[in-house]
C-alpha cells in the first residue's frame, strides 16, 4: 500500500461511536455501585461503604481510561459522520457522571449520620431514581452504533430521541424528589442535629448531579441526530 493511500485510510479511522458505549457500561457499573455504597450509608454499615469507595474509585479510573482513549482516537482530521466537538462535548458529560458518583462515595466515607426512617426513606427515593436516568441514558448511548450503521435513518433517529425525552422526565422526577428530600431533611433537624442536616444536604445535592450529568450528556446526544 502506497504512503498516500495509507494516509487516506488514516483518516476514515474506526469509528468512536463503540468506545463511547464502553465508556458508557464503565460509568454505569460506577453508579451501580454508588447504589450500594448508599444502601450500605443507609443502614448504618459504615466498613462496607469505605470499601465500596474504593471499588468505585477505581471504576470512575477505569472510566477515564477510556475516555483519555477516546480523545486519543478522536484527531482533527479523522473524518466522522459527527461534529468532533459534539462527540468530546458529550463524552465530557457523561464521564462527570461517573466523577459524581465518586464524588457521592466519597461524602458517604466523610461523616456517618444516624438518619430517622422518613430520612432513610426519601434518600433512598431519591437514589432509584437517579439510578433509572442513569439506565435510559445508558440505553440512549447503546443505540448509537445501529443508528451509525443505519447511516442516521429516521427510524432509528427517533428511537434514540424517544429514549433521550425518557432520560428529560426521569431527571424531572429527580428533581421533585430531591425538593422533596431537602425539606424532609431540614424538617428532621432535631434528630440530625444543624451538621448532620447540612451534610445530607449537601449529599443529595451531589447525587442529584449524577442524573444531572446522565441529562446532560443525553443532550448532546439528541443534538449529535439533529444535527444529521
Amino acid at each position: 500500500m502506497t504512503d498516500f493511500r495509507r494516509s487516506i485510510l488514516d483518516l476514515f479511522a474506526r469509528s468512536p461511536f463503540k468506545p463511547l458505549t464502553e465508556h458508557s457500561q464503565k460509568v454505569k457499573l460506577t453508579v451501580l455501585k454508588m447504589d450500594d455504597a448508599v444502601k450500605a450509608y443507609v443502614d448504618g454499615d459504615q466498613a462496607m461503604v469505605n470499601a465500596l469507595y474504593d471499588e468505585i474509585s477505581a471504576l470512575e479510573h477505569e472510566a477515564d481510561t477510556v475516555k483519555n482513549n477516546i480523545r486519543v482516537q478522536l484527531p482533527s482530521t479523522l473524518l466522522m459522520p459527527v461534529d468532533r466537538t459534539d462527540i468530546l462535548t458529550f463524552l465530557k458529560q457523561q464521564d462527570d457522571v461517573a466523577n459524581s458518583a465518586e464524588m457521592v462515595a466519597q461524602m458517604l466515607t466523610l461523616r456517618p449520620v444516624s438518619m430517622t426512617p422518613r430520612v432513610k426513606e426519601v434518600i433512598l427515593k431519591l437514589e432509584a431514581a437517579i439510578l433509572t436516568t442513569v439506565d435510559e441514558h445508558v440505553e440512549a448511548v447503546s443505540k448509537i452504533v445501529d443508528l451509525l450503521d443505519s447511516s442516521f435513518s429516521k427510524k432509528r433517529v427517533n428511537e434514540v430521541q424517544e429514549i433521550i425525552s425518557k432520560v428529560d422526565s426521569q431527571k424531572h422526577t429527580v428533581d421533585v424528589i430531591r425538593q422533596e428530600a431537602m425539606k424532609v431533611i431540614y424538617d428532621s433537624e432535631k434528630e440530625l442535629g444543624p451538621v448532620g442536616v447540612y451534610h445530607l444536604i449537601e449529599l443529595v445535592k451531589e447525587m442529584s448531579w449524577v442524573a444531572g450529568h446522565a441529562e446532560n450528556s443525553s443532550d448532546r446526544l439528541r443534538l449529535i441526530t439533529v444535527r444529521r
